[in-house]
């Protein structure tokens, strides 16, 4: 009696192991592809959180953003002074996953602006709190970033400008 209880103990334990393991290996599977960047799973198709794209959410949307840009002003609404041609670069931002970038030297003023993207290449940065920042919006196509922005200056001086963001 006492062998039949072992064999009976080790094949429920060999049992639980193996369920256990295709439970854990089954767990984010969504048809034939595992959802990743916190994706879920509807009807086999992983549904991306925000920020994320593909069949499997694996495309951040500010991927395709990253890089070195040659950066020039124009149509100021009042006289900037330094250069109107300068470098920039877009990195991934530490906060919010997928959708949000830093552009570096922007305006070439050597501050970094936090900017947000979004699935259709729309790309916003939102007035910091205070009475001074940034505000700006725009888009990107074809290795190009397009902003119309507005710098609100201590004072309560501000001038409106069109920047062109070619990727190198």
């Amino acid at each position: 009696m006492n062998k039949r209880n072992i064999i009976i103990k080790g094949l429920f334990f060999a049992i639980s192991i193996i369920a256990v393991f295709f439970y854990i290996s089954c767990k984010n599977k969504c048809g034939t592809t595992t959802c990743q960047n916190s994706g879920t799973c509807s009807n086999n198709k992983c549904i991306c959180p925000t920020g994320y794209s593909g069949n499997s959410c694996q495309n951040a949307w500010s991927s395709e953003y990253i890089g070195t840009y040659k950066c020039s002003r124009a149509a100021c609404t009042i006289h900037v002074n330094g250069d109107t041609t300068w470098q920039s670069a877009v990195t991934v931002a530490a906060t919010n996953g997928g959708y949000t970038v830093n552009i570096s030297n922007f305006d070439n003023t050597n501050v970094t602006q936090v900017a947000t993207v979004d699935s259709v290449n729309n790309i916003t940065i939102s007035l910091a709190s205070g009475t001074y920042g940034v505000a700006a919006s725009g888009t990107f196509a074809s290795n190009k970033i397009n902003l119309h922005y507005t710098t609100y200056a201590q004072g309560g001086i501000a001038y409106i400008c069109n920047m062109t963001m070619v990727k190198e």
